[in-house]
């Protein structure tokens, strides 16, 4: 279902991110699944959003056009290696949930990969992913993300969910 769900915010994303790559484009709306998004040149995209409103629904998602993992059900991952480059920084590596053509950064457990790519996102004017997922070539992309912060907020508040950052 969650993967359902990213195909058709791929669709309504694409119509207000591809006029201006810079431009967060958001889709769905407060109290239901809803999320911002950008597109790179290459036509993958970078997500936050949630399914369906409630703490601890938010998640980051980088579609790849290309597979990066066998497709599994929704509850299934490989848990794969990402660097991750926001503006002239050093990169910083961490390990992602892989299924399909998705990389998921998520607040789950121990886990808070997708805290520690907002904070770098949320001032950033440009972020690079490196995807290095088992068995598949290493993907990289590059996204324009100027205006990361109001996009965060705004999701954050239409899904009900505690923004990390403040």
């Amino acid at each position: 279902m969650r993967f359902w769900t990213i195909g058709a915010a791929l669709l309504a994303l694409s119509a207000s991110a591809t006029a201006q790559e810079s431009a967060w484009g958001y889709f769905g709306s407060a109290g239901s699944g809803s999320g911002a998004g950008v597109q790179a040149s290459d036509g993958s995209q970078l997500l936050i959003k949630c399914d369906k409103p409630g703490k601890h629904s938010v998640f980051g998602v980088v579609v790849a056009t290309t597979n990066l993992a066998a497709p599994l059900p929704a509850t299934k991952f490989e848990s794969q290696p990402v660097s991750v480059r926001v503006d002239s920084s050093a990169p910083y590596q961490e390990f992602w949930r892989f299924n399909d053509k998705f990389a998921l950064a998520v607040d789950q457990g121990n886990v808070r990969t997708l805290t520690t790519l907002l904070g770098k996102l949320a001032n950033a004017k440009t972020v690079e992913f490196q995807l290095k997922p088992l068995n598949h070539s290493v993907y990289t992309t590059t996204f324009n993300v100027a205006g990361a912060k109001a996009a965060i907020d705004k999701v954050y508040k239409d899904c009900g969910d505690t923004n990390p950052l403040g």
